[in-house]
């Protein structure tokens, strides 16, 4: 009962994004966004901690203002992704400007397939889309599955709706280096907390538990990595740049390779992060794990 509460207000808030014009929606959003900043406490704590131990030398106002901007990032994001449907490929296309393109296409004419990775920075799910309209053959992106299954079930129609492909996260692993091995595109965001005895990298000035997945994947299938993000302007328009990862792989051990690696993509989105601090999302406790003694002071 409470799962099909839960999908009648998210219907909702579907109908609303869908019955107005989608540059109305975004602005919608945007107020949306700024109501819940005051009115829903939603983890605020977590986030005002987050961003002041990230960010030590800005003071109170401009942290407040930083995670603001964070609330209207995450509610445009939510709405434009409801809007999915009821765009074309065209609306697309003159919503988005694309950097360093050939980054991809570099990637994959090495025929070891791509990993595509982001985190929950602007728009992640529109920048997955556009990916592979612009690519031409569909992204295989891996997705946490969520509680209420009729949302699940919803979402994942979205993230499909050009043609990309969804992988649940607890069978990703294997069928994403099948995919790899066949010359295909696997797609992950990989900036949420991983399991304690995850390996740890710094992020942000502390050491953060993070998924070697991803770097397992690439050197198991020599599958290069390339990073995009959805840089939302003032205009409600974006540009999505890519940024290729230099990595030499015949240098090191194979567990040098994967620390090496995932601090190379998580340093890539912390360049991201300062440079757009209100662009991701801040309410996840993304440091909840400390690292064992011994490698906290390394």
């Amino acid at each position: 009962m409470k799962n099909y509460i839960e999908y009648l207000l998210f219907k909702f808030f579907v109908f609303i994004a869908r019955i107005l014009p989608f540059e109305i929606t975004q602005r919608f959003a945007k107020l949306f966004g700024l109501f819940a900043y005051h009115i829903i406490p939603y983890r605020k704590k977590v986030a005002l901690d987050n961003l002041r131990r990230s960010f030590p030398e800005k003071n109170e106002k401009q942290i407040k203002q930083i995670l603001k901007m964070a609330y209207v990032n995450l509610f445009i994001t939510f709405f434009e992704f409801m809007c999915f449907p009821k765009l074309k490929i065209d609306d697309v296309r003159k919503l988005v400007k694309i950097e360093n393109f050939n980054y991809v296409t570099e990637a994959l004419e090495k025929g070891s397939g791509l990993i595509l990775m982001s985190g929950h920075f602007g728009n992640w799910e529109l920048s997955a889309l556009v990916s592979g309209i612009e690519i031409g053959k569909p992204l295989h992106i891996i997705v946490k599955t969520q509680r209420n299954k009729l949302v699940d079930a919803e979402i994942n129609k979205w993230r499909c709706w050009f043609g990309n492909k969804v992988i649940p996260m607890e069978k990703a692993f294997r069928e994403s280096l099948k995919i790899l091995s066949d010359g295909g595109i696997v797609a992950l965001l990989a900036d949420q907390s991983a399991p304690k005895e995850s390996i740890y990298v710094n992020f942000l000035g502390r050491p953060a538990s993070t998924f070697a997945g991803p770097a397992v994947m690439s050197l198991k299938a020599k599958a290069p990595i390339v990073m995009g993000f959805a840089i939302r302007e003032k205009n409600f328009k974006y540009r999505i740049v890519f940024e290729k990862l230099d990595f030499d792989f015949n240098s090191g051990s194979d567990d040098e390779k994967i620390l090496k690696l995932t601090q190379l993509h998580t340093s890539i989105l912390e360049k991201y992060i300062r440079l757009y601090p209100d662009h991701w999302l801040w309410f996840h406790r993304r440091w909840k794990h400390q690292p064992p003694q011994s490698l906290s002071k390394t």
